[in-house]
């Protein structure tokens, strides 16, 4: 896939979701999950696309954990806030460890940036390969294709004492991938800088990343609604 050139996003990540995600209650609804369909004890658990390391911050304290993001940036971040985690740079669709986990998770629809359906297959071959024997995948899919809302306009807004930070963001369906478009108004030292960037997403449904996981040959998958996940875009639990 190649790194995604996408500095402003990464640098900003914080400020813009810590306010948005409660990361704790996500991480405890994360152990009730591995709680609630493993047999067996886990031990060692990889969060792919982790970010800044937030959900890692909680986890750390119950698992042996493991990062992997393909961004440099949000792994220094993630190193400073969670030191007795390991953090690898790397694509989700194609990396390699040496080590296999009793728990894989990619949340917060990190899985949207495979960008097509060959890509989410690779990607979840790569995650059963990872996998101990009755490991558990953990996927927050990217919103579905049959949920794209046209004309829709997101802001998010934050501000300290240095910086004052406004964050639009619209949406575009092609018939292969669901773009998004930011823009970015950073008031920093008397100035006002502009800056844009275009996140390539999955544009799939439900029945694409069933297809996904069949393919690859999980035992059980199993999709988890708004009712029992914190967020409305659902969580797939599958088995190796």
């Amino acid at each position: 896939m190649g790194e995604h050139n996408l500095h402003t996003f990464a640098k900003y990540y914080d400020q813009i979701y810590l306010k948005r995600n409660d990361y704790k209650s996500e991480s405890e609804a994360v152990q009730n999950i591995i709680g609630r369909f493993k047999r067996k004890p886990s031990k060692t658990l990889l969060d792919v696309g982790c970010g800044t390391g937030e959900h890692l911050k909680y986890l750390s304290q119950h698992f042996r954990c493991t990062g992997l993001d393909i961004s440099k940036e949000m792994i220094n971040t993630a190193r400073a806030k969670v030191p007795n985690a390991r953090f690898h740079v790397a694509d989700m669709t194609d990396f390699g460890l040496r080590d296999r986990f009793d728990v894989i998770t990619c949340l917060f629809s990190s899985i949207g940036y495979v960008q097509n359906f060959r890509n989410l297959a690779r990607t979840l071959r790569n995650f059963y390969d990872h996998l101990t024997n009755d490991g558990l995948a953990l996927v927050e899919p990217w919103v579905f294709r049959k949920d794209f809302r046209k004309g829709n306009v997101a802001i998010d807004t934050y501000k300290d004492e240095k910086i004052k930070l406004a964050r639009m963001g619209t949406s575009k369906l092609t018939e292969s991938r669901w773009l998004v478009h930011f823009h970015y108004l950073i008031g920093i030292n008397g100035e006002i800088k502009h800056t844009k960037e275009t996140h390539k997403m999955i544009a799939a449904d439900y029945e694409d990343y069933v297809k996904g996981f069949n393919l690859v040959g999980y035992k059980k998958i199993k999709f988890l609604g708004e009712n029992e996940w914190t967020r409305t875009r659902g969580l797939f639990v599958a088995t190796k």
